[in-house]
């Protein structure tokens, strides 16, 4: 009795050894299940846990210059598999171009009429709660104010008409930059006093920017404060001085200085919005030497199924785009077959070994944690023990 016993100790320990080990490996190298957004959107973070850090994720700005109106945003997550598509126009609303992922919850995006939004994922924040206002059946920002609003001042005023806290569940994981054609621009958010917080960039030339930091509220953040990226973005931003400095050349060596390319997370897209012009300046996985022209109007009014980012470059996919798609539907495919193992393998053990053989409940518990643990191979182990204490009767 001694001995089984003893074997019952080693292999719980040796699971507990393996576990650790898997969930070493899993924090440096798998994905998460859903791209969450986020990814950054901010929608979708906030269906990940409270605790999750992101180390460095999405740098936002807008510029205006004598006329010329710019946002740029790098968009850095996980997933490599990322799209455009539109949203049609309808009688009452705006025709949209968005960008994101396979999900197509929107990161990002432009309407017909030179709107543009962009978000950041922050800790959550608490978010009080106006019964009396206005109750959102989606998205506030993503879908209804870029369906109804042309404008930034348009897009607060709506922002502010709704209940943020019911929808959001009394809580929020980030910040929004909307920009438009006139010029202005915004990053609106929640402050620690859980209400909606606006902090507008300077009217006429001028810069703002947004990274993994509350504008309203500093101490809501994720890294330092200010992060490295909105010190080198202002910096930069701030350099320009005339007319003919402002130029998507420029502004692509500004998201190339701020870029993230680590081992957990990468620039995946980057887009640059002309929003005088409609014109949007794409570059994938962070290579800024190859860029793709779109005309936003064209592709609103044209309604064409979404694509895939990495197909409008068929000449310039740099290798790891490639590696990074089959790293990831590897990675994922791998997850999903050892959960069909895990619980093949407790089926099994439910209907092959528990069920007609007298182990004890104590045992029974043990052997499912090994079984839950080491899949399979708990499995094996089990039919060994087995198998062991009938030859020893």
């Amino acid at each position: 009795m001694k001995s089984k016993n003893q074997i019952f100790i080693v292999l719980f320990f040796i699971s507990i050894v393996l576990v650790i080990l898997i969930l070493m490996n899993k924090k440096s190298s798998i994905y998460p299940f859903k791209t969450s957004t986020a990814s950054h959107n901010i929608s979708l973070v906030q269906k990940n846990s409270e605790k999750r850090l992101i180390p460095g994720s999405c740098t936002i700005f807008c510029i205006s210059y004598n006329g010329s109106v710019y946002m740029g945003n790098n968009e850095d997550w996980k997933n490599p598999l990322t799209y455009f598509w539109v949203k049609p126009a309808k009688e009452d609303e705006y025709g949209i171009l968005y960008f994101g992922y396979d999900d197509f919850g929107p990161q990002g995006g432009v309407n017909e009429k030179g709107l543009a939004f962009d978000g950041n994922a922050l800790p959550y924040i608490k978010v009080n709660s106006h019964p009396e206002k206005l109750q959102p059946s989606e998205a506030i920002v993503n879908y209804i104010i870029m369906k109804k609003c042309a404008t930034v001042e348009e897009a607060i005023k709506m922002a502010t008409s709704y209940d943020w806290g019911k929808i959001y569940s009394g809580k929020f994981a980030g910040q929004y930059l909307l920009a438009d054609a006139t010029g202005d621009a915004a990053v609106i958010g929640f402050g620690s006093n859980g209400e909606l917080a606006v902090t507008r960039k300077p009217s006429g030339n001028g810069y703002i920017v947004s990274t993994n930091f509350n504008r309203a509220n500093p101490e809501n953040r994720y890294g330092a404060y200010p992060c490295r990226r909105f010190k080198i973005a202002s910096k930069m931003l701030e350099s320009i001085n005339k007319e003919e400095d402002l130029t998507p050349n420029f502004l692509a060596s500004v998201l190339d200085a701020v870029h993230e390319d680590s081992r957990t997370i990468k620039t995946l897209y980057s887009n640059i919005f002309d929003l005088k012009n409609g014109i949007v300046y794409l570059y994938f996985m962070h290579d800024y030497k190859n860029v793709c022209k779109l005309n936003a109007y064209e592709i609103i009014s044209s309604n064409q199924p979404p694509k895939r980012i990495k197909d409008i470059f068929p000449q310039n996919i740099p290798e790891k785009g490639s590696d990074g798609d089959q790293n990831y539907s590897l990675k994922v495919g791998l997850i999903i077959g050892w959960i069909i193992l895990v619980i093949g393998s407790l089926i099994i053990a439910f209907s092959k070994i528990f069920r007609y053989n007298g182990i004890s409940r104590k045992k029974r518990v043990l052997w499912i944690l090994i079984i839950l643990f080491l899949g399979p191979i708990g499995l094996i182990s089990l039919f060994i023990a087995k198998n062991w204490d009938q030859v020893n009767k």
